[in-house]
């Protein structure tokens, strides 16, 4: 009792080892009373006898005093049989049976065992009683009410004779120890996975600086595992060096108070660092027992504060080689470092900057400025970036600076300072100040391009729309322009176009757009002219008749003068929704008007003008989808001498248009020419008529007759020409020298040599060739000597008035003598008449061709009307 005093009051580990105690020492009064009383053979007096039943009587009265406890006898006889000698009342307070129902049927109290326990008690049960040693062991019963409850048994075999065996014993509900216990273990692993979890390492001393407790990370530091460094000396197990350095720490941690000191270790793989806190764990009336040290690797740490101090030397060295000006500033715009460039533009070292403001640097009205910037900046989340203009205090130099401030902000967000970078721009500035020339202004005359010019109108158009003003469009073409520059050289043309920009520039206002829309075209932009239409309309005529008067002056070209006259198309804008494009285009075609008219001039664009040409548009498409649809046709005019018998015939090419009928060659052939078409269109004629002669070839009736085709200059200027009209020859089998070209005068203002050498190539093969509408064009006699001509038609317009007009006549009878005396085979066209046919035989005309002896007509009705099928043509024989 006197040791269970002691231990009471303390924690549930004392109070269990207190009940212990009492359970142990009630065994042992347990034993004491059966060794006095029952240990007596069964034959004892009534001494015996009286003695038995006060050791009953003690035994009942120690069980009720033992609560939580049940002490029994129990014999098993030799047979097996198992029976309750004695069982103490308290079975009813711990399993929930009474005493006599166990004594009647034991097997009650075993049945309470749970199935899992009740194999292994048995095996215990049979074990004590082979070996007679004490039976001890914990199992689970289910009491009467369900509950299952932990109990502790403790038993001492002894044998009573006969084979039989008495064990007296006790067994005790632990159920509320075994639940603290449990408890106990869980937080002991808690703790001790906690702390083998723990990333540092652990380890608790006593005052002689032996281990008690160190854990799995500290262990490994050490090379060793937890258990064989418990009970060892700290010191023997690290490094001298770390032992030395923690004494004056210990010392202070035994003192009562907690230490901090760092170490470093030299390793193979490179040098550790480790933080090791040493912390008392209690202090008592004898002071400090025990300290624990907490140990952490500071190498990743270390090696963190060492890259980051390199790259701060790094990033010094690199802002030092910047040609930028960096700085930085506290948030009263004091100075903390600046780099060299920035000592240039101070004009003093870092060390006379740092520690003043801009005040201290630059007159009051620029340090002002910055430090505005500077609180910008400071207010943004965002650096703030601006361009000025800053001047070197070194030596002067001016330039144009991009300056980005950057708030410096702390953890907090809270705003420490700015961070400022000045990079000099000015080379960049100029750079793009040309690219901006070369994009938008021409490089020769320095006027706005066609790009700047196109963006201006846009802008122009809309701003008529807001202020109800009208604008108007110049579009001025220099005339004959081309022949300058085929004469005089294209240094020429450049520096006459250089001097039409500066005269049109300086015969219009500041606020007008002068620009040169490419070659020799410019376009001049009027802006804010009168609202009224014709109001605007008389400014744009008198700006345009100021512009004639000004290029119709003559140029200084080398020393020599130059004149040179413009076209000029007006049209004006403002009054209606129109695109850019269509205002060019309007401009365009008035201009056109103007060279129509005879150039030097100016026109206004009139809706017909634009109906005109949306006509020509029309027809230039269905023109393209007729050479397609295989529209266009070769109607054949015959050619006779002057008995009438056939020659040959003139290839016409005809378009029967699907919804306006036939279209006159009068009003799609110049549009071919314009288009390119007549390329393709003559090629076509070409083939056409080379069959037609190979189908000829075939019968005698028609054999003697040859076919001319017409050829443009366009298309004999051709490269692959000459070539192209062989092919066709050789692709037909035709016979060449029935093949005759007629050339119109207007080939010859070309390349005359080129045009001869062409000629002699074809005239080569055998064919001929024609000067058609012979005395319209220009052509020089000299010339019509030179060219491989075999025959001249005389044009039509002659031959119409040959009787009523002397002066055609007088042409036509000099054009019949030239050509007999060149040599020359002549056709008048466009014979109508007898008298018209009377007249050109009296003078020696030998071929015609006009209505008189047959129109243009398709190749069918041409054979059915003027050739009959040969006499000896063979039996279903098909005219050609």
């Amino acid at each position: 009792e006197l040791a269970i005093a002691a231990l009471g009051g303390q924690s549930a580990i004392a109070s269990l080892l207190a009940h212990g105690l009492r359970v142990v020492a009630y065994a042992l009064l347990y034993q004491a009373v059966f060794n006095a009383g029952i240990r007596q053979p069964f034959d004892r007096s009534q001494e015996a006898e009286r003695r038995l039943r006060e050791s009953e009587s003690r035994l009942v009265l120690l069980g009720r005093n033992l609560p939580h406890s049940v002490l029994y006898q129990v014999v098993r006889e030799a047979d097996g049989r198992t029976h309750f000698m004695h069982i103490s009342d308290s079975v009813e307070r711990v399993h929930g049976l009474r005493a006599e129902d166990v004594l009647r049927d034991p097997a009650v109290l075993y049945r309470q065992i749970v199935a899992e326990d009740r194999e292994a008690f048995w095996r215990l049960e049979q074990a004590s009683q082979a070996s007679m040693t004490s039976l001890e062991t914990v199992f689970r019963a289910r009491r009467a009410d369900g509950q299952i409850r932990w109990m502790h048994l403790s038993a001492s075999p002894r044998r009573l004779g006969d084979g039989r065996v008495m064990w007296d014993g006790v067994h005790t509900d632990i159920t509320e120890h075994r639940v603290a216990q449990d408890a106990a273990h869980a937080h002991e692993a808690l703790l001790a996975n906690l702390l083998r979890q723990l990333p540092g390492g652990v380890t608790r001393l006593d005052r002689d600086l032996r281990v008690l407790y160190v854990n799995d990370q500290e262990a490994r530091w050490l090379s060793s595992i937890p258990q064989a460094l418990q009970g060892s000396l700290w010191e023997d197990k690290v490094p001298t060096a770390l032992a030395v350095r923690a004494r004056p720490h210990f010392a202070k941690a035994f003192a009562g108070e907690t230490a901090v000191f760092e170490y470093r270790l030299d390793e193979a793989e490179g040098a550790r660092y480790r933080q090791v806190t040493v912390a008392p764990e209690s202090t008592g009336e004898q002071g400090v027992a025990t300290v624990v040290l907490f140990s952490y690797d500071l190498t990743p740490l270390k090696r963190i504060e060492e890259e980051l101090a390199h790259q701060k030397a790094h990033l010094a060295r690199v802002v030092n080689a910047m040609p930028d000006m960096v700085f930085l500033k506290d948030a009263q715009g004091v100075y903390l470092s600046v780099n060299p460039v920035f000592e240039r533009f101070a004009g003093r070292p870092e060390r006379d900057i740092v520690g003043g403001s801009d005040f201290d640097l630059v007159p009051a009205e620029i340090a002002a400025s910055f430090r505005r910037h500077d609180q910008r900046a400071m207010q943004a989340w965002q650096p703030l970036v601006y361009e000025e203009t800053l001047t070197f205090a070194e030596d002067g130099y001016q330039g144009q600076f991009e300056t980005i401030k950057t708030p410096i902000r702390d953890l907090t967000g809270r705003v420490t300072g700015v961070l400022g970078v000045c990079r000099d721009i000015t080379d960049r500035k100029r750079a793009e100040q040309e690219i901006e020339r070369l994009a938008f202004y021409d490089a020769l005359t320095g006027l706005p391009n066609r790009r700047l010019l196109l963006d201006r109108l846009q802008r122009s158009i809309a701003a008529c729309q807001r202020t109800k003003n009208l604008g108007a469009l110049l579009f001025i073409d220099l005339d004959n322009f081309k022949d300058l520059n085929d004469t005089l050289g294209h240094d020429m043309g450049d520096q006459l176009l250089a001097q039409v920009a500066a005269r049109l520039v300086a015969s219009v206002r500041e606020a007008d757009t002068v620009a040169r829309f490419g070659g020799d075209e410019f376009v001049v932009m009027l802006e804010a002219l009168a609202p009224e239409l014709q109001d605007a309309a008389a400014q744009a005529e008198t700006v345009a008749e100021k512009l004639l008067a000004s290029l119709n002056q003559p140029f200084e070209l080398d020393g020599g003068q130059h004149y040179s006259t413009p076209s000029i198309g007006i049209t004006l804008f403002g009054d209606e929704r129109l695109s850019v494009d269509e205002l060019l285009k309007r401009a365009d075609l008035a201009m056109y008007q103007a060279k129509a008219a005879g150039r030097n001039t100016q026109r206004f664009f009139d809706p017909d003008m634009q109906a005109a040409v949306n006509a020509r548009s029309n027809l230039e498409a269905d023109l393209r989808q007729g050479l397609a649809r295989g529209e266009l046709l070769v109607h054949y005019q015959p050619v006779v001498d002057h008995q009438a018998r056939l020659l040959g015939a003139e290839a016409l090419v005809r378009w029967r248009h699907p919804q306006r009928g036939m279209i006159s060659p009068a009003e799609f052939i110049p549009l071919a020419e314009q288009t390119g078409l007549i390329l393709p269109l003559g090629q076509y004629v070409l083939q056409t008529a080379c069959e037609q002669l190979q189908r000829w070839s075939q019968h005698s009736a028609t054999a003697h007759l040859s076919i001319s085709v017409n050829v443009s200059a366009r298309q004999f200027r051709q490269s692959g020409f000459v070539a192209e009209v062989l092919q066709a020859l050789r692709s037909h089998q035709a016979d060449p020298r029935k093949l005759k070209l007629e050339l119109t005068e207007s080939l010859l203002l070309g390349d005359i040599e080129d045009t001869i050498a062409r000629m002699e190539q074809l005239k080569g093969e055998g064919v001929g060739f024609a000067l058609d509408d012979f005395g319209t064009g220009y052509s020089s006699l000299s010339y019509l000597k030179r060219l491989p001509l075999d025959q001249v038609k005389i044009d039509q317009g002659f031959v119409r008035d040959v009787l009523t007009d002397p002066n055609d006549a007088a042409i036509v009878r000099t054009i019949l003598a030239l050509a007999h005396s060149l040599d020359l085979q002549v056709v008048a066209e466009g014979v109508e008449t007898a008298g018209q046919l009377t007249f050109l035989r009296l003078h020696g005309c030998e071929a015609f061709q006009g209505y008189l002896f047959g129109r243009p007509e398709p190749i069918d009705k041409f054979a059915a009307d003027l050739l009959a099928p040969p006499a000896s043509a063979p039996a279903g024989g098909a005219a050609p």
